[in-house]
């Protein structure tokens, strides 16, 4: 599949939920158009310094900026400096022994992280924040290494929107089965319990 085709599919697809489902709100305005900020400037290349960076990788790093203060928590922060790690270490490993990538990395990378963020936080905000600052600046740490060996990539290139859309689905996914599960347990808990204050009433209009 060629690269970016993923993301675009991925980009549009969210940006319906987030647009139709979402409920109304600041959140939703803002989610809505960093997503077409991203489709919009994912053609767009800078050069900075000895960088070249795609503009749309620039627009993300903004604006996680503002979409959640990891920051606030030391647990939240090392998690996604561990994320960060992680990802770096795996793009080196798909570079030296790419015979043991048995998946596609657009769906090794995402899931290998999507298990990992689960076990360290179960709320879905922090999942994403943590992903996809540690995703970003992973890539940034993997890009600088690999500029000290004179070895020019671009960062945040469309290869690794497709990974970083694929971990978002992956996430939304979990939630809307983790909420449908809840929603089962709630709804095979209360099916009995309405019938019990009725028959009260009916033993108490006897006796009277």
């Amino acid at each position: 599949m060629t690269n970016g085709l993923l993301f675009l599919w991925f980009a549009w697809m969210l940006w319906i939920i987030v647009t139709f489902f979402m409920k109304k709100g600041t959140k939703r305005t803002y989610f809505a158009c960093i997503i077409l900020l991203l489709i919009n400037c994912s053609n767009t290349t800078l050069k900075i310094g000895d960088y070249h960076v795609l503009l749309s990788f620039i627009v993300l790093l903004a604006g996680l900026l503002f979409f959640h203060s990891v920051a606030q928590s030391f647990y939240l922060l090392f998690s996604s400096f561990t994320i960060c790690l992680g990802y770096t270490a795996i793009l080196f490993w798909e570079q030296i022994t790419p015979i043991w990538m048995f998946l596609p990395r657009v769906i090794l990378i995402p899931l290998t992280l999507t298990i990992i963020i689960t076990i360290l936080t179960k709320q879905f905000e922090k999942r994403l924040a943590i992903g996809l600052i540690g995703i970003t600046c992973g890539e940034i740490y993997h890009s600088f290494i690999l500029t000290s060996y004179t070895i020019q990539e671009v960062i945040g290139d469309k290869a690794f929107f497709d990974m970083i859309l694929t971990f978002i689905m992956l996430q939304t996914i979990l939630e809307i089965l983790h909420k449908g599960k809840l929603a089962i347990y709630t709804f095979s808990q209360n099916i009995g319990q309405p019938l019990q204050p009725v028959k009260s009433k009916t033993r108490k209009t006897m006796n009277g």
